[in-house]
């Protein structure tokens, strides 16, 4: 019984190799030289976008970047400072929110409280503990983003993060 064991390992370890070294041969030898490959049928699947896309803040400026807190995280809320207009993602898409009430403690250019608005009437209240300095901006250990829908019904979603700036050059 150990060496049938054994010879079907053997076996299937040389057919997993096999398939492995089919995979990167070449399926044409007659590649000239320089030509490049056609892309795989694996390239040319598109990934769904998982979380807003990068932001980009330019010299001078400051913002503030929240990811879920799950074990895949996602970027999921940006604003910049001074700026009443933030995005949020959420179902799947990107949303404009507008700022509309503001509270808490002062850290860096934030406030620990603030309120949006989304443009069907949905809201989101953001809540923040300000953590250790960093070059350049500050953690967010610990926050919470609480949308409301029309009925009343809050959705919380544990965040963390940063605020960054900038530099001057």
């Amino acid at each position: 019984m150990r060496l049938v064991m054994n010879s079907f390992r053997i076996s299937l370890a040389s057919g997993a190799l096999a398939v492995l070294a089919s995979c990167a041969t070449p399926t044409s030898t007659n590649n000239q030289a320089g030509q490049a490959a056609p892309p795989s049928p694996l390239a040319q699947v598109e990934t769904p976008q998982r979380g807003l896309p990068a932001q980009t803040l330019n010299v001078g400026e400051c913002g503030l970047f929240l990811w879920t807190r799950r074990e895949q995280p996602e970027f999921i809320f940006f604003s910049k400072a001074g700026s009443d207009d933030a995005l949020l993602w959420i179902d799947g898409a990107v949303a404009d929110l507008n700022r509309v009430a503001l509270g808490g403690d002062i850290f860096g250019q934030q406030l620990t409280e603030q309120d949006f608005a989304f443009g069907d009437g949905r809201m989101v209240e953001l809540r923040m503990e300000p953590g250790e300095q960093l070059v350049g901006g500050q953690r967010v250990p610990e926050a919470s983003l609480t949308v409301i829908d029309a009925e009343g019904w809050r959705t919380m979603i544990p965040v963390a993060g940063v605020t960054a700036c900038q530099p001057e050059q």
